[in-house]
């Protein structure tokens, strides 16, 4: 879709001609300043009021005056001059190599896990490197690494893929939210075999498919089907419904400080259930700060 703002039809060079016609209140001194026939710029300045399809200057008087929206914009002329300054700056030494830019995406767990370090020590290895980050599901952050939109990605699996390059990073604990007047919650930690009663809220499928199929296998070993499932995102929504009694929501153990008043979190044993976080890229991606991210990887979070 091409932004709203092209549907006028109007340039740079008018809106700097307007601006210093604006300063002087005179069309001839700015002509002379600018060194451009005044007819020329009076056609300049037309062409620029119908575009915007109102009248900047009132030209009644002897001397001009600015209208009040040609006050209004003479006003935000500057921060707009100074942020097309900024964005062509920004845009040259990006495109000499002066400024790597990274865009990289998350999962929530991972925000409240191992992210954080991995920024800093980024932030130490890379000067002149500067971050995009999205907060998305799995399933969502794999798509936009794939379009490119994404340089890499942290999510709670380790795809199998041909396209991406995966990065295994080393597995976080999990957990049950449970009601707080649920009798689980007096036990410091709870199995599968303990839940064979209970309705459980899940994410989605399709946001995490091998997450979801390992907690369905554990409810298996344990001998039984989930009596009920409930699917629910983002995981906030899924404790609220705990809160309410709805059943019980996994969770990766990072997050279990998001417990809202009414939920209890307990762990589940490690030999039952771990979230396997894993960066992703595309493999045909060539980043320099992209590597520096992958040999810290490769050397503290493996």
């Amino acid at each position: 879709m091409i932004p709203k703002l092209y549907q006028f039809n109007f340039d740079l060079r008018q809106l700097r001609y307007f601006w210093v016609i604006a300063n002087c209140l005179s069309f001839r001194k700015a002509a002379e300043e600018l060194h451009v026939a005044q007819p020329a710029l009076s056609r300049q300045i037309a062409q620029l009021e119908e575009s915007l399809n109102c009248q900047l200057f009132d030209r009644q008087r002897r001397q001009i005056k600015l209208t009040n929206a040609g006050q209004y914009l003479y006003e935000s002329l500057p921060s707009i001059f100074d942020h097309i300054n900024t964005i062509t700056m920004r845009t040259n030494s990006i495109g000499h190599g002066k400024i790597n830019k990274l865009k990289l995406g998350y999962s929530s767990a991972v925000m409240s896990g191992f992210l954080p370090s991995i920024i800093q020590k980024l932030n130490t290895e890379l000067t002149n490197c500067e971050y995009e980050f999205v907060e998305t599901t799995s399933d969502k952050l794999i798509r936009s690494v794939i379009d490119e939109s994404l340089d890499a990605a942290f999510i709670l699996y380790r795809p199998d893929n041909e396209l991406l390059d995966t990065i295994p990073i080393k597995a976080d604990e999990t957990g049950v939210v449970l009601p707080n007047f649920h009798p689980l919650t007096q036990k410091s930690e709870v199995t599968f075999s303990d839940l064979i009663e209970e309705t459980l809220i899940l994410f989605p499928r399709d946001t995490n498919p091998t997450l979801y199929d390992e907690i369905i296998g554990q409810c298996h070993k344990a001998g039984f089907s989930p009596k009920k499932i409930i699917e629910a995102t983002p995981r906030s929504v899924a404790i609220a419904m705990v809160a309410a009694g709805q059943g019980i929501a996994t969770l990766a153990a990072p997050l279990k400080h998001t417990c809202v008043t009414g939920t209890v979190f307990r762990p589940l044993p490690k030999a039952e259930l771990m979230v396997k976080y894993s960066c992703i890229s595309l493999k045909q991606r060539n980043n320099q700060s992209l590597e520096v991210l992958k040999n810290y990887i490769f050397s503290d979070l493996q």
